[in-house]
Formats: structure tokens, C-alpha cells, sequence
């Protein structure tokens, strides 16, 4: 349910016990409140579960909660702060279940490491992506990475220097990668992307401007280091399997390392003929 879904189910319930309230006052609906501050809390945030719970406590103190209903002022001021401590209660609550939610999600879907997505994240929605046949779809593009030189950086500066590389590379690709991209570390210095662009020159576009990102940011390590690519372009209307694609894509990243470390190599999808766009870094 989006924001403004839940922001209209909070209306319309509220309004309906505000109803219910005046025609029958003294039943009374503070009680009902509590899954509307739980589901402001889970889906909007602590602040609007509160902004919740406090609309609901100043509407168990209006005349019609109390004094129609043969309560005093006092008494009905009394009952309302009550009810308005069981809505903080679940509003604390529910915000500090949903905030530990989000923290184990992020955790269980991205590297700690890194940031980027675990394989098992890129590999479930590449899956999607890779699966999906609809015409008129976004050209896709399986791009495999690794790290030249990555090996002797851990084997001479120490596996702390290691780290900081990998975060480098991981935050250079964050800067180029659009809404519809994904970054993510299959393990050691091998990392996915997957991009997608409106025409298979497009896509080589992208490709050779994600490489060109990783490969500048990596030039700031201080270290003797560049980035290799393979990079697999799956037209719109055609199916691919994920192990196939990476397979490909792994084999074109060792056909640009043969070429020369530091650059990329870029295909179409079941064919043969590159797409203009095969480089060698200087």
C-alpha cells in the first residue's frame, strides 16, 4: 500500500469512528485507534504514527466522548490522557519494530562490506529482469567487473588497504547508476551491474560511461589498479537465462583483459557482433 493509500485509510477511518462517536458517544471507539497509529507507524514513520496518536487523544476529549455521555470535563480529560498513553505506547513501539525490520532487511540484502547488493539480491532480481520478454521494454545490459591488480594491493598494503578498495569502487558506482540500475558484489573483487537504457547504443553508452566512473574512482586508491568489463546486452522481446548471461558476461570481461587490462567489451545478446562501444583504457 503506498503513502498516499495508507493517508486515506487513516482519513476515512478516522472520519467513520468520529461518526460512530457522535451518534453513539457513549460507547466510544479510543480503542480503534491503536491498528491506525500501527499502520502510520509501519508505513509512514514515527513521526506521522505520532501525529496520529495525538489526533486520536484530542478526539477522546472532545464534549462528545465524555460530557454527553454523562462524564465530567475531568473525568473526560482523564480518560483521554490514559488512552493517549497506550497510542504512544504503540506508536514507540511499532516505529522501533519497524526501524529494526528495515535494519535486518538492508542487512540481509546488501554486503557488509560494500554496500553494493549480495549475489543472492542482484542474482533474484536479475532473474526478473533477464525472464521478462514484454515488447516496448527497456533494453537490458548484464555488465560482470572485476578489480585488475586487486590481488597484489592485499598482498603488499594488507587486506585493510583491500577494503578500502572494494568501498571505493562500490561508492564510484553509486554515483553513476540510475533508478532502474542495480550494483552488486558476486564475491572478492568480482562485482554485477545491471543497467538499462532506451536503444542498444544507449546501452553501450552506459556501459562505457559506468566503466569509465568505476575506473576514475579507482585511480584515487592510490594504487596500481584499473577495472575490466564485460558487458552483455539483452534487446527488448528476448529472454536470457541469469547463469547463461553471466557466463557471457564473464567471458567477454576476460576477452577485454586479454585485449589489455583496463578496458570493456560489449555484445548483443545471441549474436556475434559486438556493439560499438569496445574499448581499451589508457
Amino acid at each position: 500500500m503506498s503513502r498516499t493509500a495508507t493517508w486515506i485509510v487513516l482519513a476515512v477511518a478516522s472520519l467513520a469512528f468520529i461518526v460512530f462517536d457522535w451518534m453513539v458517544p457513549e460507547v466510544g471507539t479510543g480503542p480503534l485507534y491503536l491498528p491506525l497509529i500501527a499502520l502510520a507507524g509501519w508505513r509512514l514513520g514515527p513521526r506521522e504514527a505520532w501525529a496520529v496518536a495525538v489526533a486520536a487523544a484530542f478526539l477522546n476529549i472532545l464534549p462528545l466522548h465524555g460530557i454527553d455521555a454523562g462524564m465530567s470535563p475531568l473525568a473526560a480529560t482523564v480518560r483521554g490522557l490514559v488512552r493517549f498513553g497506550a497510542y504512544a505506547f504503540v506508536a514507540v513501539t511499532v516505529s522501533g519494530l519497524r526501524r529494526a525490520f528495515d535494519r535486518e532487511r538492508h542487512a540481509a540484502r546488501h554486503d557488509t562490506l560494500t554496500g553494493a547488493l549480495n549475489r543472492a539480491s542482484v542474482e533474484a532480481h536479475a532473474r526478473t529482469v533477464l525472464g521478462s520478454a514484454v515488447s516496448g521494454a527497456p533494453v537490458t545490459v548484464l555488465a560482470l567487473a572485476d578489480i585488475d591488480g586487486f590481488k597484489s594491493v592485499n598482498d603488499t598494503a594488507g587486506h585493510a588497504a583491500g577494503d578500502d578498495v572494494l568501498r571505493r569502487f562500490s561508492a564510484s558506482a553509486a554515483t553513476v547508476l540510475g533508478k532502474g540500475d542495480r550494483f552488486g558484489r558476486l564475491g572478492g573483487d568480482e562485482f554485477v551491474v545491471l543497467l538499462q537504457a532506451s536503444t542498444t547504443a544507449a546501452a553501450a553508452s552506459r556501459v562505457e560511461a559506468v566503466h569509465r566512473r568505476l575506473r576514475n574512482g579507482l585511480r584515487g586508491s592510490g594504487h596500481p589498479i584499473g577495472v575490466s568489463m564485460g558487458a552483455l546486452v539483452v534487446p527488448p522481446g528476448a529472454t536470457t537465462d541469469w547463469s547463461a548471461a553471466l557466463r557471457e558476461a564473464d567471458r567477454l570481461m576476460y576477452v577485454a583483459k586479454r585485449s589489455g587490462k583496463g578496458g570493456f567489451r560489449i555484445e548483443i545478446s545471441a549474436t556475434t557482433d559486438p556493439v560499438p562501444g569496445e574499448r581499451n583504457a589508457a
